[in-house]
């Protein structure tokens, strides 16, 4: 029996998480598919430190879990330092670090211990999660800056093997790091399966003249809800209802979204649900028409995927990787600064019948099925972890330095 190939993963995020967006099933899929060729340390904090501080349930802090197919140690927020982070590498000596995201308190420490020497030449992939995109920057814009301009003078990503999801996100990276980054597109990877159970029964009878809106995400300016609900007050036609399930991460943007609803007549009902596990989260999301997302920008999207596999059409902005929605007559990809597509799409909705509802439905989930087989993804990153562990000639010898 061959040896696996060691990867030890840093992300400030992993299951049970279900507040903390898509980076956490960048891990999950990654790993799902994976298993049998690699094993898989994950290191994570032990709380979602960006909502909410409380420590999982059914996990030992600062200590190694065995979670699914992967072992999983997650840090107490008093231990997550730079030392501790090189104790569990030592110990684990891996054949290669994937760090799952470019600007974290994790990725930053590993970075800044490398650069010291301390990690000798070991591997590193490193998935920007489309933290570099112009729309993520714009946020917290002068902090970002700051560091990276820190980061390009010390050469922090120095010989990272960057795995872009996508053309865009290389281009992203390009423009950013001005060191001449290594750059590999490797799409993030689905899950193999995504409410394996469905039954079109699930939905809610469409009548003609009425539609159930579906958002499903972190409430916060980049996901742009506010703009879907200012289209809804300013179409006023129908009887719509629109279920809004995540954590309400940003809340002076939450209070934004509040005083555009209080002016909503009575055709239009919105309800906060709040946050669920994913599978909760996808039965709410299936008993709905449409799934709606106008985000100012999505470096993957798997929201829209688990959206089809419940049968849901889309609504969608156009920044993002998802050019077959309309030629798949799976929904509508649309420019924010075309108000009068979104306005047209939202008729076509709230007009569509029982029969036409049901054919396009159809379709989404037929289409959903089509893209989780994801050969040529899986493939594609088969290569970046195969160009990482072809470099390392440092096997077994990775040692705890200061």
């Amino acid at each position: 029996m061959s040896i696996k190939s060691r990867i030890i993963v840093f992300s400030d995020s992993y299951l049970p998480s279900h507040t903390s967006g898509g980076g956490v099933w960048t891990i999950v899929n990654l790993i799902e598919r994976f298993a049998d060729r690699y094993e898989f340390f994950v290191v994570t904090r032990n709380n979602d430190f960006k909502t909410n501080r409380q420590v999982y349930d059914g996990i030992r802090s600062d200590a190694w879990n065995d979670l699914g197919n992967a072992n999983v140690f997650y840090f107490s927020n008093e231990n997550l330092n730079e030392r501790k982070f090189l104790a569990l590498i030592a110990e684990v000596q891996p054949d290669a670090i994937f760090l799952n995201s470019s600007l974290s308190t994790p990725t930053i420490k590993v970075l800044r211990a490398r650069r010291k020497g301390a990690l000798d030449e070991l591997p590193l992939i490193l998935a920007p999660c489309g933290e570099l995109s112009e729309a993520a920057l714009s946020l917290k814009a002068y902090k970002k800056k700051l560091f990276l301009t820190y980061a390009n003078s010390i050469d922090l990503y120095r010989g990272v093997i960057w795995k872009a999801t996508s053309a865009n996100e290389r281009d992203e990276v390009k423009a950013v790091i001005k060191k001449d980054p290594e750059i590999m597109i490797a799409p993030d990877l689905t899950p193999k399966a995504i409410l394996p159970d469905y039954d079109p029964a699930w939905k809610t009878p469409k009548a003609t003249g009425a539609a159930h809106f579906v958002f499903l995400s972190r409430v916060m300016r980049k996901k742009n809800l506010g703009f879907f609900l200012k289209l809804l007050g300013e179409s006023g036609k129908g009887n719509i209802e629109v279920d809004i399930i995540g954590q309400l991460e940003d809340q002076g943007y939450w209070s934004e979204c509040l005083s555009q609803i209080e002016k909503f007549s009575d055709n239009i009902q919105v309800r906060a649900l709040g946050s669920f596990p994913n599978r909760e989260a996808l039965e709410l999301t299936a008993r709905n028409h449409f799934f709606v997302l106008p985000t100012l920008d999505e470096n993957f999207g798997y929201v829209f995927i688990e959206a089809l596999a419940a049968g849901c059409p889309l609504l969608i902005s156009d920044r993002n990787i998802w050019s077959g929605i309309e030629p798949n007559q799976v929904g509508w990809r649309m420019p924010l600064d075309r108000t009068d597509l979104w306005a047209s799409a939202l008729d076509q909705c709230v007009n569509m019948d029982q029969q036409e509802y049901d054919q396009m439905s159809g379709r989404c989930r037929a289409y959903s099925q089509e893209l989780l087989k994801q050969e040529d993804a899986e493939q594609a990153n088969v290569k970046v972890f195969e160009r990482a562990l072809g470099s390392n000639s440092k096997r077994g010898t990775v040692a705890l330095t200061r």
